[in-house]
């Protein structure tokens, strides 16, 4: 290739290219997951990808706490453990501090924490259904209603939006 070509592919590239993008944790809040008076997860929203179904966050639990049942479809859940300890129901692997973790869609699980409050980075896509005892599907989240929760959060408490995060 000549280098005229490959000059003007490399600028043609650059033009449709993404910004990058840095984020400080401290500017961004921490949003409550479940609802109710005994909020047990917090998210600090990181990125939402609304044309792939992507969102990525910062997911805060505290200690001792068993979350619903629940299944992740779509695509893959990678996470990376950052503090606290926390593993699967019936599952004889444990994630701490420095675990990575990758779950393929489909598999339906209960999560339960160790004694201390959790923090795990999450990339997510396609969409979350909890159910209930009778494995029913009482429930659902997806890109759009997590970037709800963050929405409404911001308005309820005068938070500034940030757009920068859908991208």
């Amino acid at each position: 290739m000549n280098e005229i070509i490959k000059e003007s592919v490399i600028k043609l590239a650059e033009a449709f290219q993404f910004p990058e993008r840095v984020l400080h944790g401290e500017d961004l809040p921490w949003v409550p997951f479940d609802s109710g008076e005994n909020v047990n997860c917090y998210f600090k929203p990181l990125r939402f990808d609304l044309s792939t179904g992507t969102w990525i966050y910062l997911f805060r639990i505290k200690g001792n706490r068993t979350l619903g049942r629940h299944r992740h479809t779509g695509g893959s859940v990678i996470g990376f453990n950052i503090e606290g300890e926390w593993g699967y129901e019936g599952r004889t692997w444990t994630a701490k501090p420095g675990t990575f973790v990758f779950e393929p869609p489909g598999d339906i699980h209960t999560l339960i924490t160790g004694a201390q409050e959790v923090t795990t980075l999450f990339i997510l896509s396609g969409s979350l259904q909890y159910f209930d005892e009778d494995n029913r599907i009482i429930g659902q989240d997806d890109v759009y209603t997590v970037l709800q929760k963050y929405q409404d959060y911001c308005s309820a408490n005068g938070i500034a939006f940030r757009e920068d995060l859908i991208y």
